[in-house]
């Protein structure tokens, strides 16, 4: 028996690449590989990008992104198709000989993608077992088995249910499935879920992931090879914005640290790999644990020698100067971090833990050891006001760390998903339930709004990276800039300094295209005023910090 695993392509106005490396897909095909089954990856996100015209339900953003804008404000210009177009896909299925189909669902709003290779195996051949599996699938269940497309799907973590459901199959037992936990599928034409109840406690005991079937020279930072990596699994906390809880579970599940180092050196060495992003839900959540794997790494891999970093967001509350230190010797550069909103009623209602002080304390030891800081904050969540969201780039603008805008959007199943849809802010479509699309508006905030404080943390990011540059000088405030652009006057071309004047001048943001005649022409973009004078008021004399504590 053959098994094919698919990372659909996604369709949006952007893709962060780099984030896209379907490691959970190599984990499963790792487990089915030690259980004797054939097994390959169809990863359909490749570099490939082509222009595709927005849908309807989205089509209400089509004045929100400016196409070929080129400003170095800009948000998107955009809507496209990124990766195998569907026809190669087809014929890759086709020439596949396989027996099973395994499809990833991971993001709700890309779900539309996953049903359309569903639809393009069982067109083919509709006695092809597809079954879906993926963080949308385990939030949204029932629905998704309620297409006629899909045969199976498994919730939470696969490496034991996906080899269990195939020797199921394979021994014409399934009516035994209603013994297996996690599992959904029909039963003389009704839905049957098994809900999640069992997660894996020794997570040493799976296989690495096969790495072997990806295209490792796809996912590559500063033109170096580079790869995910989970040592823990699980999140205690259960912030209203994030479904890990309903995924991984509560249970905070480590692997050894050991196990990690002896994974990391078989990337190195079979792979060519030196770049590894820690994926995990939450790393540092035990800092002993965090601190000695720190240490094993420095002693068995060596001081720096390696690139290491975790994007998915790192709770400050459970770092300290220690730790810091040893990420820095292990190969931090920089620490990603989930600040989410300078109000500590904000992060108490969506039950994020952390206070001011403690963030504080963490940028200061970053600065004094020279690791960069990029902190996440989140915008557009129900229950936030304009001025509290203004007030969280203020204070994020003052220090020494590149500000990271979140746009909030709902997950199904999560506290805020349920608020949203109870208050009827929920879009209709699911696709609508994605950033890019800002898709909540309440009576405290619009679209405009939230697209004009995303300018805004775009802008001051920029003249950040000019302080980083030496171009701008640490701590000018945006009043002394304005004068200072002002009193230099327009120049010939159309600049960034001009385009900043100008910004201030007029109280709104512009878009720069380029003409047949490759000369730049300046148009005004929808923007909030009632943005723009909060914006203003409050951080007009306040001074701007550089984003690096060091460049190299």
């Amino acid at each position: 028996m053959k098994i094919l695993l698919i990372q659909p392509p996604v369709r949006d106005f952007y893709q962060t690449s780099i984030r896209t490396q379907p490691i959970g897909l190599a984990y499963i095909a790792a487990s089915l590989k030690s259980y004797g089954y054939e097994v390959e990856i169809l990863d359909c996100q490749t570099l490939k990008k082509r222009s595709i015209p927005i849908p309807p339900e989205l089509s209400y953003l089509r004045d929100l992104y400016p196409s070929h804008d080129q400003s170095p404000f800009k948000l998107y210009s955009g809507y496209y198709h990124f990766g195998m177009e569907w026809g190669e896909i087809k014929e890759r299925i086709k020439g596949s000989k396989a027996d099973i189909f395994g499809i990833s669902s991971n993001f709700t709003p890309y779900h539309g993608e996953a049903l359309q290779i569903a639809k393009i195996i069982k067109e083919w051949d509709f006695r092809k077992i597809v079954v879906m599996g993926g963080s949308h699938v385990s939030c949204d269940t029932e629905n998704v088995l309620r297409s006629p497309l899909i045969d199976y799907i498994i919730l939470g973590e696969g490496e034991i249910r996906f080899p269990l459901l195939l020797e199921q199959m394979e021994r014409g037992k399934l009516k035994d499935l209603e013994r297996m936990d996690g599992i959904g599928y029909r039963k003389n034409g009704e839905i049957k879920i098994n809900p999640l109840q069992n997660f894996i406690q020794e997570l040493d005991s799976l296989p690495y992931p096969e790495r072997s079937l990806l295209d490792l020279d796809r996912y590559q930072m500063k033109k170096r090879r580079m790869t995910m990596i989970l040592t823990s699994r699980g999140c205690p906390h259960r912030c209203g914005y994030c479904s890990t809880h309903r995924i991984m579970g509560e249970s905070f599940r480590t692997r050894t640290p050991e196990a990690v180092i002896e994974e990391i050196m078989v990337c190195q060495v079979q792979y060519g790999i030196q770049i590894f992003d820690i994926e995990d839900d939450n790393f540092t959540f035990d800092p002993h644990r965090a601190k000695r794997m720190m240490n094993l790494m420095i002693e068995n891999l060596g001081e720096e020698k390696i690139e290491l970093s975790a994007m998915n967001g790192v709770s400050f509350v459970s770092l300290d100067e220690e730790l810091l230190k040893l990420m820095k010797r292990a190969g931090f550069k920089t620490i990603n971090l989930s600040y989410v909103s300078s109000d500590s009623s904000i992060k108490e209602r969506v039950g994020r833990p952390g206070a001011q002080k403690d963030f504080n304390e963490i940028l200061k030891e970053a600065e004094r050891i020279n690791l960069n800081v990029i902190a996440y904050a989140i915008l557009g969540m129900p229950g936030q006001t304009i001025e509290e969201m203004v007030d969280t780039l203020i204070y994020l603008m003052g220090k020494k760390v590149l500000i990271g805008p979140s746009l909030y959007y709902p997950v199904p199943q999560t506290l805020l998903f349920k608020e949203c849809k109870e208050r009827e802010i929920l879009p209709p479509h699911p696709s609508q339930w994605r950033s890019s699309a800002f898709p909540i508006e309440t009576e405290e905030f619009d679209r405009i709004d939230l697209v004009t404080l995303l300018r805004f943390a775009r802008l001051i990011n920029f003249i950040k990276k000019k302080m980083d540059e030496k171009e701008l000088d640490e701590g000018i405030t945006w009043e002394e800039l304005f004068l200072r652009l002002k009193k230099e006057g327009p120049g010939k071309k159309i600049s960034w300094d001009g385009l900043v004047r100008m910004i201030f001048d007029q109280k709104t943001f512009f878009s720069l295209k380029r003409g047949s005649g490759k000369e730049l022409s300046i148009s005004k973009i929808g923007s909030s005023m009632k943005v723009f004078e909060i914006f203003l008021k409050k951080a007009w004399k306040r001074p701007i910090m550089k984003s690096q504590n060091n460049i190299r």
